[in-house]
């Protein structure tokens, strides 16, 4: 019977520390890790300790947000390790669906780990209104200085046009995209 760990962040930012920690402490026999987002219901390594999972053996979670964000899938994945005999355990969540209280409990923390990720998503968007309402400019700011030189380059000088992006450190599209909203023509040397 083979315990197979999988962990998983969402960006380069966070480390997998305390859920290597927790699942080697576990005993786990092998670990599958990747960023990736919980909402994406196909990932890679994800899919790679499904595929190695067979009857009697374990899948060994931190926490259930690692697993996935929404209660289908989480849901969907409990019904498919039930009907293959595979015994899945959330450390953190005190989850253990060998037992019929750890089926229960995954399905009540699947729900409002859905229901905390949907809160946030609301408090996120309602956060961008209201920064879009008080005229805050949102994304990343204009490089108009870059944008400037480059269509000076283009008029003043024989560089092409992927040379003057690099040297001002914007894409070629970008030049381009300027070049033909200002509808720039280079003078003739």
């Amino acid at each position: 019977m083979t315990v197979i760990g999988y962990m998983r962040v969402s960006t380069q930012q966070q480390k997998f520390d305390s859920q290597r920690k927790a699942l080697e402490k576990y005993g786990v026999d092998v670990i599958y890790k990747e960023r990736e987002s919980g909402r994406k219901t196909s990932r890679s390594e994800l899919n790679k300790a499904l595929a190695q999972l067979k009857s009697g053996d374990t899948l060994v979670i931190f926490k259930l947000d690692r697993l996935s964000r929404g209660t289908k899938q989480l849901l969907s994945l409990l019904e498919e390790f039930d009907r293959k005999n595979i015994h899945f355990v959330s450390i953190q969540n005190n989850i253990d669906t060998s037992t019929p209280m750890g089926r229960f409990f995954f399905t009540i923390m699947g729900a409002f780990a859905e229901m905390e990720a949907e809160l946030i998503r609301e408090r996120v968007i309602a956060g961008l209104d209201a920064a879009r309402e008080n005229g805050k400019q949102l994304g990343r700011p204009p490089r108009t200085k870059e944008v400037q030189q480059a269509l000076k380059l283009y008029t003043e000088s024989e560089l092409s046009v992927p040379e003057i992006a690099e040297k001002c450190d914007i894409s070629i599209p970008t030049v381009y995209h300027h070049i033909k909203k200002q509808n720039l023509h280079r003078k003739v040397h």
